[in-house]
């Protein structure tokens, strides 16, 4: 492991800044397109005043080119890794591969959905602003900036609400979870060290006395804490 250099640093920007210029491409790719059809067929997205239809195109561009750079740059740090560090990030995702494979279909989608809710709230809320707008674009007594502003509003409330369902099965999942899966050590000192070829018996033997050392304190903290409590309550 070594420090970052001037060159490191500058590389690692590069290639950010070449993810970024990839999801302006992206967003102008969905964005153009998309927004051409919507002009052409729907009467209601023609009667939209202009700086509401350059909305549309923020919304689009600007995820894209953050999500692209932030990708890119977790793929250029990943990149930099080698020797036992590269090890462990392998080992890690050959674990994380197998744990996938052993589940269930169900248990596949339950686990999907768990990590990233907050991805389907967001396409929740776009969904139901979408439906919200179909809804109120019926009515021919109002203009269209009331209807937008109602679709909005009706929007943000299921949002508002999916957010509380997230809420409740997050907090009912890790209740009912009798083993709460927990993340794997973020190539830690202690996996990397365990790895490591070169150390020797006495070595070895050590890091075995640190770590025994290391979690009877872990357990001595959580069981001080754990009587703390009991003691308050009582």
């Amino acid at each position: 492991m070594k420090l970052a250099s001037t060159e490191d640093i500058q590389a690692y920007n590069d290639a950010t800044i070449n993810g970024g210029i990839r999801g302006i491409m992206y967003g102008i790719g969905l964005s153009v397109p998309g927004f051409y059809l919507l002009n052409k067929r729907v009467a209601a997205y023609r009667s939209l005043p202009t700086p509401l239809k350059a909305a549309g195109y923020v919304m689009v561009i600007v995820p894209c080119i953050s999500i692209t750079a932030e990708k890119q740059g977790e793929a250029f740090t990943r990149s930099q890794y080698s020797g036992v560090a590269k090890l462990e990030l392998d080992r890690e995702a050959e674990i994380e591969h197998q744990r996938w494979q052993s589940l269930s279909s169900v248990q596949k989608l339950g686990d999907w959905a768990a990590r990233h809710k907050y991805q389907l709230v967001g396409a929740s809320w776009v969904g139901s602003l979408g439906a919200a707008w179909a809804l109120v674009n019926r009515n021919k007594f109002q203009s269209t900036s009331q209807k937008v502003v109602q679709a909005r509003m009706w929007a943000q409330g299921l949002t508002v609400g999916l957010l509380m369902v997230s809420a409740l099965l997050t907090g009912f999942d890790s209740s009912k979870s009798e083993e709460p899966r927990a993340p794997h050590e973020d190539h830690t000192w202690k996996a990397i060290l365990e790895a490591d070829p070169h150390l020797n018996a006495e070595e070895r033997k050590q890091l075995h006395e640190i770590t025994q050392a290391v979690k009877e304190r872990k357990d001595q903290l959580v069981q001080g804490a754990s009587d703390a409590i009991s003691t308050k309550k009582d």
